[in-house]
């Protein structure tokens, strides 16, 4: 097999793929003797079937399975040996491949299209000058913590009349146009959180109400979403799709949030005995679990705040033409060269940054090593028996059962991504040593999400 590289633009090559008759013969040849081996005909013995009966049957079948083979496996190959990084996979293309015939086998030719990664140079040092966002915790902040704990903790009671933050639970009976119960239509025990009902007027409609009442409502403004009615109404989610008219809610329960009281009973029940002695002492711990909860979003959105400026720093092109048609090819569902083009910056700039970080994992030795995921799978199982009050396996035993999850590759990955994480931000702080800017909490949501 000779497999010849051509430059075909910028990030773009192509590599040329020629298969002699004494590559793919080999293959072909022991498949079909374990065709024969195998086939079963009338009026054969088993394993006997002339070679010229299977070869016409399925010869041209096997010759194509072990040319495919042989390709996808130099193909990679010769990617590796040269050390090519790619972005997605070789794609066919059709040059040349009206002169192989596959009835009459000879020499083949292929066509492949590489779409190359760019070369990324990044340098992490001080003069980035991105600083550190840290949550001001404010007392309305710890009170707004506090109010939703003693909601939590509280318990649920029967309630005479709906107020605006009761549940409610009963019937969900469709309606036709008219307002008649509709013959064979969707009836189902819901439930409506009062305080989830984003319409205004429905919301009301519900104020007020008593067990046994009746409200019209439209079923899509007491649901968060397609998921949330399709489990509201018990049927499937493509039903809900359509779904058209009115439902009629007959109220059989009204349940009542009531807050648990501020003292011992409840700072016990969230921070164990003697934790908190006062309640000066429960708002102060209620503020370090904030700042702490918030640390670890501070970090994550240091980390994209410094991609971000590196990417500034290191703008790079992609081969965009190949990653089109990739993405066409290689979609789950079918895609239109529309779709794609929509939906195709968002994707790029993920791969950008994706370049990025795998260019700052290269250059300063950052990726996770083999003993670092066998220590973190460790540590993962003796924390799940310690969960649970149960002592940690030791030795052998531990070691067979994080060998196990590492069997697992979307548990190596996991693992793997939150090893880099953490790698990434010691290196960044290292680095950079940022100066710590304190915002409100409003600010840092706005600051998560949009950058």
């Amino acid at each position: 097999m000779n497999i010849e590289r051509e430059e075909s633009g910028t990030l773009t090559a192509t590599l040329k793929v020629k298969l002699n008759p004494e590559d793919y013969t080999p293959g072909v040849d022991k498949a079909l003797k374990e065709q024969r081996r195998q086939a079963v005909l009338p009026g054969f013995r088993p394993g006997q079937v002339p070679m010229s009966i299977i070869k016409k049957r399925v010869g041209k079948a096997m010759l194509v399975n072990e040319v495919e083979r042989l390709i996808d496996e130099n193909l990679r190959k010769y990617l590796q040996e040269n050390a090519v990084r790619v972005l997605g996979q070789p794609l066919p293309m059709n040059v040349g491949g009206e002169r192989n015939n596959w009835d009459e086998p000879g020499e083949f030719e292929f066509s492949y299209e590489l779409g190359l990664a760019p070369t990324v140079d990044v340098q992490v040092d001080a003069k980035l000058g991105v600083t550190y966002p840290v949550v001001d915790v404010t007392d309305e902040l710890v009170q707004r913590e506090l109010d939703d704990m003693v909601r939590r903790y509280g318990r649920l009671e029967d309630a005479d009349t709906s107020d605006a933050k009761d549940m409610l639970l009963g019937d969900m009976i469709e309606l036709n146009a008219d307002g008649s119960i509709k013959e064979g239509g969707i009836m189902n025990r819901a439930t409506i959180t009062l305080e989830s009902v984003s319409d205004e007027g429905t919301a009301n409609s519900l104020v007020g109400k008593a067990v046994g009442d009746e409200v019209v409502v439209d079923p899509h403004k007491v649901s968060r979403d397609h998921d949330d009615l399709a489990r509201m109404l018990g049927v499937d989610h493509d039903r809900v799709h359509h779904l058209e008219g009115n439902f009629r809610f007959r109220i059989a329960e009204i349940k009542r949030m009531v807050p648990a009281e501020m003292g011992p009973e409840l700072w016990e029940r969230i921070y164990g005995p003697d934790a908190v002695s006062d309640e000066a002492g429960f708002r102060e711990r209620v503020r370090q679990g904030l700042e702490t909860m918030f640390r670890r979003d501070s970090d994550r959105v240091y980390k994209r705040l410094v991609m971000s400026k590196l990417l500034e720093r290191a703008p790079m092109e992609l081969p965009d033409a190949f990653l089109k048609r990739w993405i066409q090819l290689n979609s789950k569902e079918p895609i239109t060269p529309e779709q794609v083009e929509e939906g195709y910056a968002g994707y790029a700039e993920g791969l950008k940054r994706q370049l990025l970080e795998d260019s700052v994992l290269e250059k300063y030795g950052l990726e996770a090593k083999g003993e670092e995921l066998n220590a973190f799978a460790q540590r993962y199982v003796a924390d799940q028996f310690a969960q649970y009050g149960m002592p940690a396996p030791e030795g052998e035993q531990l070691q067979q059962m994080a060998g196990r999850m590492l069997g697992d590759q979307e548990q190596i990955r996991r693992i793997r991504d939150t090893i880099v994480e953490q790698k990434l931000m010691t290196h960044f702080k290292a680095m950079l040593e940022p100066k710590e800017e304190k915002v409100s909490y409003d600010a840092f949501v706005n600051l998560a999400r949009t950058v």
